[in-house]
């Protein structure tokens, strides 16, 4: 049987690979008029307006998208000028490739629900989920179902294996597997590929509780208008986890670590758009610094 680390380090160097060709093979996107294309997480949508705005010289074409469902189509050649990701591990499948990157700040996973429910609410609670093969957020909802499953007995870990057909395999030392290949969300769950869906979902009222990151929080003010429901300090995600998961997707095999907000580029207008971001505060978008 092949393990798990070895498995990632196959995914790892293959990918790379791919990326490699394809970015010789099919160059750099261009926007409409020479416009910047930028692939944005919806997370960090209101970041990219605000340096796009910052300029007269630059003209940005936003692309808002999940991390994984950009960095897949990186992998398959459309390469961007930049590439905003909410999670900064990603960057490994195309290292070496990109011009410039840098680090954009650190956030927290929470609840939000439209009544406050509170974490004892959870197991009756119709949730929103982003795909976790389109989206970090995804698997990172994922291992605190499984946290709050196992630690807390907040909901029933069967039920969430069941609903959307996911597993949980402990392996030696403590790690977890999240196999999310064949995610798809029924009963109490609704899914949508990324977190901008799944906010729709929630808004509408179609689902009770979603898991949404700090900046989203702050961008779409949800604090003034939800309950927004603190977890349990270790499966925040603002520092690595001490048990350790992997989530196995579609696009390869990721280590679930904190949420570290990354900015990279392909070209030298893209490293013109990093220069915007630099001069931002990330704080007053929900993102902290070390």
């Amino acid at each position: 049987m092949v393990s798990l680390g070895r498995l990632a380090l196959l995914s790892a160097t293959l990918l790379t690979a791919l990326l490699a060709l394809s970015v010789v093979l099919g160059g750099v996107l261009t926007g409409g008029g020479g416009a910047v294309v930028v692939y944005a997480a919806p997370t960090l949508l209101q970041l990219a307006n605000e340096a796009a705005g910052r300029s007269e010289e630059i003209r940005a074409d936003i692309r808002v998208l999940g991390s994984v469902a950009a960095l897949r189509l990186i992998q398959q050649g459309r390469v961007p000028d930049v590439y905003l990701t909410v999670d900064a591990e990603l960057l490994r499948e195309i290292d070496g490739q990109q011009r410039r990157s840098m680090v954009l700040g650190y956030f927290r996973l929470h609840l939000v629900c439209r009544e406050p429910l509170g974490l004892r609410g959870l197991g009756e609670a119709r949730i929103g989920l982003a795909d976790p093969n389109t989206a970090p957020i995804g698997y990172r909802s994922l291992a605190a179902l499984y946290w709050l499953s196992t630690r807390y007995n907040l909901t029933s870990l069967d039920e969430v294996t069941r609903s959307l057909s996911v597993s949980f395999t402990e392996e030696g030392g403590g790690s977890v597997v999240i196999d999310a290949r064949q995610f798809r969300a029924a009963g109490r769950f609704s899914a949508r590929d990324d977190l901008a869906g799944v906010a729709s979902l929630f808004e509408a009222g179609a689902v009770d509780c979603i898991f949404a990151h700090t900046p989203f929080i702050v961008y779409k003010r949800y604090g003034e208008r939800y309950s927004v429901i603190d977890l349990p300090e270790e499966i925040q995600f603002a520092r690595d986890p001490a048990t350790r998961f992997f989530a196995i997707t579609h696009s390869g095999v990721f280590e679930v670590k904190r949420f570290v907000g990354a900015a990279v580029s392909f070209s030298p207008a893209g490293d013109r758009f990093l220069e915007a971001l630099e001069a931002l505060d990330p704080e007053s978008f929900g993102l902290a610094r070390e």
